[in-house]
């Protein structure tokens, strides 16, 4: 089970003058209006995030919400021992995990859900360039390509799926990636590197 990210330490020390900081330390003194504007300024970036991995608005909604009950019970023990945003998307990357348990206890349906390896090592060329640069997701020119391209992240191993949203639709620096996910930076590379890979295949299907 991941660990709690309230009580996640990193080295990176966040920055001193972080609204979000202030808004939390607000909070834990039980100033109620500090929560709502954390979730004005991050409620976007989480939704889009947590949409992206489960694939479903509604379940989003509701992770959401967790989300958001998990940082008002953690502001009065909260320490910034970390970047804002790397604990914040720590707990929202928990809650996800916690309802993909939750769903993985149902009964199986019409589940789609590949293994976290999923992914053979083929050749990958070393011509791939840094996904973060193309966006594809953002400069798609027709939405029948953007569909094709969300569909097929939404088919993505988790483990690369959530390395893809966080790298190229949320546009968060690989350290930070790695802090969120609790892996080395050049695990994060690799991953990303499958992922295009695995993108790249699947969108060569239907381009032809």
């Amino acid at each position: 089970m991941p660990a709690e990210p309230e009580k996640v330490a990193s080295a990176r020390v966040p920055p001193a003058d972080d609204p979000s900081v202030a808004a939390m330390a607000r909070l834990g003194r039980g100033d109620e209006t500090a929560l709502a504007e954390l979730y004005e300024r991050w409620s976007g970036p989480l939704l889009h995030f947590i949409e992206r991995m489960c694939g479903d608005r509604a379940t989003a909604e509701d992770v959401l919400q967790d989300v958001f009950l998990r940082v008002w019970r953690a502001a009065p023990a909260y320490q910034p021992t970390a970047r804002f945003s790397t604990w914040l998307f720590q707990i929202a990357r928990n809650a996800w995990l916690n309802e993909l348990e939750k769903k993985r206890r149902r009964p199986r349906s019409l589940d789609d859900s590949p293994s976290d390896d999923g992914g053979s090592g083929g050749s990958g060329s070393a011509e791939i360039a840094d996904p973060r640069a193309p966006r594809p997701e953002r400069g798609a020119m027709d939405s029948e390509l953007a569909e094709r391209i969300r569909t097929a992240v939404g088919r993505l191993p988790p483990k690369l799926r959530e390395v893809w949203v966080l790298g190229a639709a949320q546009e968060t620096p690989y350290p930070e990636i790695a802090e969120i996910l609790g892996i080395p930076v050049g695990t994060v590379k690799s991953r990303m590197f499958q992922a295009v890979r695995l993108l790249r295949s699947e969108l060569e299907r239907h381009v032809g």
